[in-house]
């Protein structure tokens, strides 16, 4: 019995073998992407173009401000603006976006924008505020 076992190890061995080597680059792994093969911009909503739907929405967003020398550096966002009731971040990806609301209360996001609200901000208000966001993403 013993003798089948080593060689059932050995062959899960081998395949796990060929598996990571199958998974190695075959250039070198360190040279920088090409021209042109830089990741796609998800969109190019800025955190200005949400201020402005935001207030042509007639939702509460006193006070604004550009926010991102402040807040960017710490958050790792591209842009930010704030107002007394939401701040609005940019990230320069969905998957950054999610980094920071995940340790975010209160907040929302949709794609690489992420809205963090003021604790007076109400349910109805945060999907007010989100169906303004999903609709300057798409153009309208």
């Amino acid at each position: 019995m013993r003798g089948g076992r080593t060689c059932g190890l050995a062959m899960a061995a081998l395949v796990l073998s060929a598996t990571l080597a199958g998974c190695g680059s075959r250039d070198g792994g360190d040279k920088a992407p090409a021209a042109g093969h830089r990741p796609a911009i998800l969109n190019d909503v800025s955190t200005a173009d949400v201020l402005d739907a935001i207030t042509k929405a007639k939702l509460p967003a006193v006070n604004a401000r550009d926010a991102t020398a402040a807040t960017c550096p710490e958050a790792g966002c591209a842009e930010a603006r704030a107002t007394d009731t939401v701040m609005i971040l940019k990230f320069a990806s969905t998957g950054r976006a999610e980094l920071y609301a995940s340790a975010m209360p209160a907040m929302m996001q949709v794609e690489d924008i992420v809205l963090v609200f003021d604790k007076t901000v109400n349910d109805a208000q945060k999907a007010a505020y989100g169906r303004v966001v999903m609709n300057a993403i798409a153009g309208r």
